[in-house]
Order: C-alpha cells, then sequence, then structure tokens
C-alpha cells in the first residue's frame, strides 16, 4: 500500500536563491497600435471583437458570399525567445486541432485538408492550408488558412466560400496579408 509523505519545505538563502525558478514575464505586446484597413482585398470590415490577448476583425463582401477573419494574437509567454518557425508551426498546429475538434462534434460534419505548407513569406515563416469543410443540407464550402508573424504578434487570416476555390481564397488572403502590412507602414 502507498503511503503519502509531507516534503520539506523549500527554503532558500542567497547562495540558492539564483537556482529556483522564476515565472516568465507576460507578454505586453500592444496589439492596439496595429493600423486596421476598412477594406481588405474587396472586403469590407465587418466588426471587431478585442480582448487584452486578441483582436479579431471579420470582412465580408457585398452580397455575403465570402468573408475573410484576420485575427491578431498575443505570442504566448515564453514564445518570444522560440525560433520564429517553430513558433508559427507550433500556432498553426493548435488553430488546426481546433478545427479538426469542430468537425469531430458533429458525426454529420466533415472536414477535408487539401494542403498544408509551412513557407517564408515575405521574409517571415508562414503555414497555409485549404480546406474544404461538409456540413448537411449545405454546399461544400472552400477554406484557406494563413498564419504568420509580424512585429511580435501572430496573424491569422481564415476566410471561407460557397463559390471560390480554395485555392483562389489562398491568394485572397495573401492579398489580405499584404495590404494589412502595408497599413502598418
Amino acid at each position: 500500500m502507498l503511503q503519502a509523505r509531507k516534503l520539506p519545505s523549500l527554503s532558500a538563502d542567497q547562495d540558492t536563491a539564483h537556482s529556483i525558478a522564476e515565472p516568465l514575464p507576460d507578454n505586453q505586446t500592444d496589439l492596439s497600435r496595429f493600423h486596421i484597413p476598412e477594406t481588405l482585398a474587396g472586403l469590407k470590415l465587418d466588426g471587431e471583437i478585442s480582448s487584452t490577448s486578441a483582436r479579431t476583425f471579420r470582412y465580408v463582401g457585398e452580397e455575403h458570399q465570402e468573408s475573410l477573419q484576420l485575427v491578431l494574437t498575443r505570442l504566448p509567454t515564453g514564445w518570444d525567445n522560440m525560433d520564429p518557425h517553430r513558433a508559427v508551426a507550433s500556432y498553426y498546429s493548435e488553430a488546426r486541432q481546433r478545427r479538426v475538434q469542430r468537425a469531430l462534434s458533429n458525426p454529420a460534419n466533415a472536414l477535408s485538408i487539401l494542403s498544408e505548407t509551412l513557407l517564408d513569406l515575405e521574409g517571415q515563416p508562414a503555414a497555409q492550408a485549404q480546406m474544404r469543410w461538409i456540413e448537411p443540407n449545405r454546399p461544400i464550402q472552400n477554406q484557406s488558412l494563413l498564419i504568420t508573424l509580424v512585429d511580435g504578434a501572430f496573424i491569422r487570416i481564415s476566410n471561407a466560400s460557397y463559390q471560390q476555390s480554395s485555392r483562389w481564397l489562398m491568394q485572397h488572403a495573401k492579398r489580405s496579408l499584404a495590404e494589412f502590412r502595408a497599413a502598418q507602414e
């Protein structure tokens, strides 16, 4: 039978104080410093949801057939020292897993990932994916996802359309990213 034992108290004196782990400071990247364009790649700004750690912007087309979401997110604590390629790959992996979980939450839904790539985009590491989302009683929705780092913050651009191909959507996301970066200058 296992018995619990109480561990001795930890005490620090001047000689050992430097070896005790200290918490990392929170990432204080100011997301409000980013300028948000009224239009991106021909889509109009439709709204914003903000918190201290993220800002989400929704853009829609004239006939509401296409939508684009741009999300600015602080790097998690400690990630500012991580290799940028690894940080983007890790953040992409988390975003991808959330989409898979959403698809698995209803057995009638399906998510097909057509392509995934880690690449260098305008001098920054980026992850991109083209997907198809299937729901019952609805047409197939093509989607794209683009994630990169800009000035110490993640940018996630996701868009969807029932009419355009996922390849077209990816090009649209890249154009949106270029226009967003140009607005920062």
